[in-house]
């Protein structure tokens, strides 16, 4: 029987309230105020690594901003907690765990449909016909008519990956209810030029009924 290790981390994000520069700090800090600070694991701003953060109260911290970064750049500050949860407060994070796990269950569907949706077909040695191809647009020229093919796209990808994995799964025998994919929907999709990425939430359904929301920047 085959085991999949564990690489996709649905990490929960923390509500901010607000952001501001604080005063005569050296090096630049930025005094952020937010829901709950009690489990953060790591601060981003502009999707890069804060080098260091200090809590001062359960809603208050002061963020090192990173080198070579001006406050007029800022796009944006999020907060990553520690707390795994599969909600529309969720991050997807891609990475290998400290200590290798296996996954399974509702965790282990969404893995997959991520991996062929965000594998182009043709790319797979083993299946060429396999993947989703949801990046294959993201970096051809911007323009407005550009973003909108782009977010449809995305949704023709989803729609396609549905199929994909369904087809499947029905030749595959004894897999668990709460692994096998019964729909897939994009709940929000928004593409950023100034970001070059597109920004969605993805509602994966098991033949549980469970549903799990994945929030993907691409």
């Amino acid at each position: 029987m085959a085991v999949d290790l564990q690489v996709v981390f649905p990490q929960e994000t923390i509500r901010l309230t607000s952001v501001r520069v604080a005063a005569g700090t050296t090096p630049i800090l930025l005094d952020v105020v937010g829901e709950d600070f009690s489990s953060i694991d790591v601060v981003e701003i502009n999707e890069i690594e804060a080098p260091a953060f200090f809590i001062l109260s359960r809603t208050r911290m002061l963020v090192q901003m990173p080198d070579g970064l001006a406050t007029t750049q800022i796009r944006n500050v999020t907060i990553i907690s520690r707390k795994f949860v599969l909600t529309e407060k969720s991050l997807l994070r891609f990475r290998v765990g400290r200590v290798p796990s296996k996954v399974s269950g509702t965790m282990r569907l969404v893995q997959l449909f991520l991996k062929v949706l965000l594998t182009t077909a043709g790319t797979d040695i083993f299946n060429r016909k396999m993947g989703g191809s949801a990046t294959k647009n993201l970096s051809r020229t911007f323009s407005g008519k550009a973003s909108t093919a782009i977010t449809s796209d995305f949704v023709v990808s989803v729609q396609n990956t549905v199929r994909q994995i369904t087809a499947m799964q029905s030749r595959t025998a004894g897999l668990p209810a709460s692994e096998k994919l019964l729909n897939a929907k994009v709940l929000k999709a928004q593409f950023s030029p100034l970001e070059a990425a597109l920004l969605v939430t993805i509602e994966v359904s098991s033949q549980t009924g469970r549903a799990a929301i994945a929030n993907l920047v691409v």
